[in-house]
């Protein structure tokens, strides 16, 4: 009786620990998982848009092409642009997905590139406004900077037609004469912001920025915009 009660408790321990041992493969195996899943995401999103960058290399452009797994032809004339849209959506359902089911990942499990992926996909997305929030989070726990959450608040407040804070945001229309022009957003308090893109963690000054983008530094306020 009691060389049976060993033997079941024995079971009942090895039971425990295997089933422990299979529980930590099964979430190693689901962080490798989304690791892949997002870095992959990462090369489509940037790929792309290198990829629309009429300075690129054909050197660059062919592998680009390879490892996004894409040809020559969806790249001809404006199938670019309706490629990025199709990337841009389905990313988006997939980093929806993800963090409905396990939250935001963290870079110390998924990795730095996991983190800018879906960085990247939301502010590429025009659901900003739903995930500021989870960004906001993000950067007080260290998985992104705070110059991240500064790309992101620009253009969620561009998006919504009021005055940027930092200056990251350049926008494209045509004007008047019909020509496609660049400018820079509207900029709230605009002889500040400098001091507030040094806080958030930016090296540039709004001037040398607008000068690597190659955009004229003109501040605009907003009822202005409409008469260009």
């Amino acid at each position: 009786m009691i060389l049976s009660l060993c033997v079941l408790a024995a079971l009942t321990i090895s039971c425990k620990v295997h089933n422990k041992d299979s529980n930590r493969l099964n979430k190693n195996e689901l962080r490798l998982k989304i690791t892949n899943e997002l870095e992959t995401i990462l090369l489509k999103d940037q790929g792309i848009r290198e990829l629309l960058n009429n300075s690129i290399t054909p050197e660059r452009k062919e592998q680009l092409v390879t490892e996004m797994k894409i040809t020559a032809i969806d790249l001809e004339g404006s199938k670019k642009y309706n490629l990025m849209k199709e990337i841009d959506s389905t990313n988006l359902k997939t980093v929806e997905s993800i963090i409905a089911e396990n939250g935001y990942p963290s870079k110390l499990i998924e990795g730095e590139k996991a983190n800018k992926a879906v960085f990247y996909v939301l502010q590429h997305s025009q659901k900003i406004d739903q995930y500021l929030p989870l960004i906001r989070k993000a950067v007080k726990n260290g998985n992104l900077t705070k110059v991240s959450l500064a790309l992101m608040e620009d253009r969620n407040l561009m998006y919504k037609g009021i005055e940027q804070l930092y200056g990251t945001q350049i926008k494209g229309k045509a004007n008047k004469k019909g020509e496609w022009i660049y400018f820079i957003w509207p900029i709230k308090n605009a002889e500040f912001v400098n001091i507030r893109r040094k806080k958030a963690g930016f090296k540039q000054t709004i001037e040398e920025y607008t000068k690597e983008m190659d955009v004229e530094f003109k501040l605009y306020k907003l009822n202005e915009i409409d008469e260009l």
